[in-house]
């Protein structure tokens, strides 16, 4: 009984421990924020622009505000 415990516990603690593990790498986990002088918008999947030459689908978008 005391064996079955101490599995469950090393279990739980290794799922909690992975769970809080950052899975992104360097600049993939880095996004834009807004500031006083520029809105950042983030595009839903259904709502991205299409892949250009590169490939790559834009999910943000800048937008300067003016005064």
């Amino acid at each position: 009984m005391k064996l079955k415990r101490l599995c469950m516990t090393l279990i739980g603690a290794t799922l909690l421990i992975s769970g809080c593990t950052s899975t992104c790498k360097g600049d993939s986990c880095s996004r834009p924020q807004s500031s006083k002088d520029k809105m950042v918008i983030w595009w839903p999947p259904q709502m991205r622009v299409e892949p250009g030459p590169a490939g790559e689908r834009a999910d943000y978008q800048t937008v300067s505000l003016e005064r």
